[in-house]
């Protein structure tokens, strides 16, 4: 089937800047990505949408196509879904699905886009899409809102009798995205009934998003690669 990789890459970051192109463990942040797609061995196109003429550069400089985004689509208001709107318009359509791979998880490697790739096209007839989860830290009785009153009034449970381990629930862990480019532009996200799970696991599954995230990534990153142990 014919697929393309898209890989989002705005150059501004209020929590890091230039976020997209950290250095982690020699590389910048992007190039895991664009690498693990490129290893996959199965896009037609690995296409990076970005603002940056820099990010641009090396994106090239790791295997991928770039397609520069207007201004609209360069600010805090532009949506992801605003994103791959432009991608898949400029495109015309002319492939079978598409897959969202944010830079933000560079412990995410070919494998786990090749199984996902399996996956949703083993179902290719059911679903339209595909999302990437982890189990979730906490399950969602232990996840409430605290009002301005202070109160744990929405935590109305008997936490004595709570067994996590009786069930588990997921959450998503931005690594992996599919879709079908005319269901997602009718139903503009990945989610619901015609959405499959691809399962994985915590230490994969990291997402950076700020200072934290990102020095613990280096840390895995470097226990991956073998630099520690």
């Amino acid at each position: 089937m014919k697929k393309i990789a898209i890989i989002p890459a705005r150059s501004g970051s209020k929590g890091l800047k230039d976020k997209n192109i950290l250095d982690i463990c020699g590389k910048p942040l992007i190039a895991y990505s664009i690498e693990a797609a490129v290893k996959c061995r199965q896009f037609e196109k690995i296409i990076v949408s970005t603002d940056s003429i820099k990010y641009g550069a090396i994106s090239e400089a790791y295997g991928a196509e770039v397609m520069y985004r207007d201004d609209n689509l360069s600010n805090d208001r532009a949506t992801t879904y605003m994103v791959i709107e432009d991608v898949v318009k400029r495109l015309n359509f002319n492939y079978d699905y598409f897959v969202l791979l944010q830079p933000t998880s560079p412990l995410r490697t070919s494998a786990h886009i090749n199984e996902a790739l399996l996956k949703f096209e083993s179902h290719i007839n059911e679903y339209d899409f595909l999302v990437s989860v982890k189990e979730a830290e906490h399950g969602s009785m232990l996840v409430q809102p605290i009002e301005e009153d202070g109160s744990l009034k929405h935590f109305n449970v008997d936490l004595s009798e709570y067994r996590r381990q009786e069930f588990k629930e997921y959450s998503p862990n931005g690594a992996i995205f599919i879709g079908k480019p005319k269901a997602y532009m009718k139903n503009k996200h990945f989610f619901g009934v015609k959405s499959l799970a691809y399962i994985m696991n915590e230490f994969d599954s990291i997402d950076i998003d700020n200072e934290l995230d990102y020095e613990f990534a280096c840390l895995c990153m470097k226990k991956k690669l073998g630099v520690i142990k």
